[in-house]
């Protein structure tokens, strides 16, 4: 699949340097408008390999694909490959396997939109009473905290400018402050002390100064000047590195042209700076979330849109093209739902010396699951007139080859801990390293037969190095970006993180696993909250999508802040502690309802849902806002008044 889907996107990149540059589609692809380089290889190369289920197409005949081939036939044209173009037109055979593929695509788009728009519709559920508090504080509507500080920094995610949910792109402000105050040559270039001093005292003025360098305020509060250390930190050092190669303007320069283009082009004066820290800092301020957003159900808007966008079945090769994971709409649903059992689960195990493909190799054979069928040469049922057993001949030159240290004694240890053989020390024995006899437990004459057979089938079958649960593990390579070094890190295909953190040569600090119910059984809650935002990132970025992460810590944050994992769904979302009322508009409105009756239940009718469905106005927005007034009574006369006077 890799590979002839590789051959699809070589005659791309061809079509896109060949095409003459006035070619409509092309235009269209390059502008953005419509279409991509696919596009145009699939309308003038090739159509390239059709999938069925994230594989070739299938035999759906007697050993063949269609009844046009031989039978057993592996070749391209066979599973599916089209090598012709839309413009030269499409055999009879690959036009079968075009529509094969093109059905899948519309079953898929049908079954998404159910999916995607149940999730959409539970995510808003569960976060729809989230707001921000005055002190910025992530509050539900009983009142309970969720976040301290929204996202962190309590920052606006639709104001953000700079790239990965930075408040700011400092390069723009910056080249459009010195656009503002042109340097004329007669004002002096700035140093590095004179530029601190400027941003010391600019910081200053507005109380920020003490953040400078540690980032932490002298109260050690979440406060608003301490959730603005991240933005001040990479203030200085944006700065630091634009003054960083800057001359003095003591440097003697022959010429006084050059000397002016030199402060124009390089250099940054006292007024260029002090323009640019105002603009940040005024810019910083205005970007600030106000006090009663419903930050909860724009989170869970902005999570649940975009879901709609990606295809249902989509499978990611991790390092190798052999290796699958799963992403797009059933991955989301694996982590909202905090899933017990997922389709793939992944460890990725980081090497304590990553440089080293031999080290690599070592280390997986310790971490990946062996059975005895894998390593023996041969298992065979031996009968005389005075015994019967089953003898097993180890194959030690491929042992040696895989790196996996095994002899008869690790085998015999292997054979009396598995639970299905129930057999004792004197039932096995190591003939030499490589050979063992293992008798039967019964020795009865009748069923000696049955119970050689028997043992014969369940031998191969015995783990006898590795992590039972660890299926497969496969070593990904990838190119450091720094040193340009090969760097080596384990896939490991199934679950069991704690005993690949125990393995020797594994880092346990950077191994993690995309099981979020393991994560926490093994790392705890924090680190739970993380791998759900990491999660999510990834999937959605490997789609081509990018998402405010504070969304993704809102939803994460929802998940855990009971102290356990929370799925979004409808036994999660009860065990939230959300009012009947809301509970009975989400699902099973009887059962609520009628439960709430029995047990006399009281509803304070806090919610969005609750206030919608008795009609008052949402606390929420300009509706948190209580305004108490002071009513002064005029004092009424004592006594008789004439009614003449």
């Amino acid at each position: 699949m890799a590979v002839l889907n590789g051959l699809r996107d070589e005659a791309g990149k061809i079509c896109m340097q060949t095409l003459h540059w006035r070619n409509s589609p092309l235009i269209m692809s390059q502008c953005g408008s419509k279409g991509s380089p696919i596009n145009i290889s699939q309308m003038v190369a090739c159509v390239g390999q059709q999938s069925v289920g994230g594989q070739r197409a299938p035999n759906g005949f007697m050993d063949r694909s269609l009844p046009h081939f031989p039978r057993n036939t592996k070749t391209p044209g066979a599973k599916g490959f089209v090598a012709n173009s839309f413009y030269t037109g499409l055999s009879a055979t690959e036009f079968f396997f075009h529509t094969m593929g093109g059905r899948e695509g519309l079953v898929d788009t049908a079954v998404k939109t159910a999916d995607t728009g149940y999730m959409s519709r539970r995510l808003m559920k569960s976060l729809e009473d989230l707001f921000l508090h005055y002190d910025y504080t992530v509050r539900s509507a009983s009142n309970s905290i969720v976040q301290f500080c929204y996202g962190d920094d309590g920052m606006d995610p639709a104001g953000m400018e700079g790239k990965d949910g930075k408040p700011l792109n400092f390069e723009r402000l910056f080249l459009k402050s010195k656009a503002i105050c042109p340097s004329d040559g007669d004002d002096g270039i700035l140093s590095s002390s004179d530029v601190y001093n400027v941003v010391h005292e600019k910081l200053s003025e507005v109380g920020m100064s003490k953040l400078l360098g540690n980032g932490v305020s002298e109260d050690g509060e979440m406060s608003e000047v301490a959730s603005s250390a991240g933005f001040i930190n990479s203030l200085q050092s944006f700065i630091k590195d634009k003054t960083e190669f800057t001359k003095d303007a003591s440097i003697e320069v022959d010429s006084k042209d050059l000397r002016k283009f030199i402060q124009r082009i390089s250099g940054i004066t006292r007024r260029q700076l002090e323009v640019f820290l105002d603009v940040c800092l005024s810019r910083y301020s205005s970007k600030k979330v106000e006090a009663g957003t419903p930050i909860g159900a724009i989170g869970a808007h902005s999570i649940g849109e975009p879901g709609t966008q990606m295809t249902l079945k989509t499978f990611h090769f991790a390092g190798v093209a052999s290796m699958n994971v799963t992403l797009g709409v059933p991955r989301i649903k694996e982590i909202i739902n905090a899933a017990k059992n997922i389709s793939t689960p992944i460890i990725t195990a980081i090497l304590d010396k990553d440089d080293n493909a031999h080290t690599a190799r070592i280390v997986k054979g310790r971490i990946e699951k062996t059975n005895l069928g894998q390593v023996a040469k041969s298992i065979k049922v031996v009968m005389t007139s005075r015994s019967a057993s089953v003898v097993i001949t180890l194959d030690m030159e491929r042992i040696q080859d895989a790196h996996l240290n095994i002899d008869a004694n690790i085998v015999k240890e292997s054979i009396l801990q598995t639970k299905k053989i129930k057999l004792k020390q004197e039932h096995i024995k190591v003939l030499d390293i490589k050979k063992l006899e293992v008798v039967p437990q019964d020795a009865d004459r009748s069923k000696i037969h049955f119970q050689l057979n028997y043992l014969k089938n369940l031998l191969p079958s015995v783990v006898v190095k590795g992590i039972k649960t660890a299926e497969r593990v496969v070593i990904s390579k990838e190119e450091d970006k720094e040193t340009k070094a090969d760097k080596f890190s384990l896939l490991v295909e199934g679950t069991g993180l704690r005993e690949v953190m125990g393995i020797e040569g594994v880092d346990g600090r950077r191994t993690v696993s995309n099981h979020i119910d393991e994560v926490e059984k093994v790392l705890g809650i924090e680190a739970t909250r993380n791998r759900i935002i990491h999660e999510i990132q990834y999937t959605m970025g490997s789609h081509g999508m990018s998402i405010d992460i504070r969304h993704m810590m809102l939803l994460a944050d929802i998940m855990t802040a009971r102290g356990k994992v929370l799925g979004i769904t409808r036994f999660g979302i009860q065990q939230m502690g959300k009012s009947v009322l809301m509970l009975a508009s989400f699902e099973r409105t009887s059962d609520h309802l009628f439960n709430a009756s029995v047990h006399g239940r009281d509803d304070m009718v806090e919610g969005v849902s609750e206030c919608i469905i008795m009609g008052i106005p949402i606390r929420i927005g300009t509706g948190i806002i209580k305004i108490k007034q002071r009513l002064d009574l005029p004092e009424l006369p004592q006594g008789s008044v004439p009614i003449l006077s």
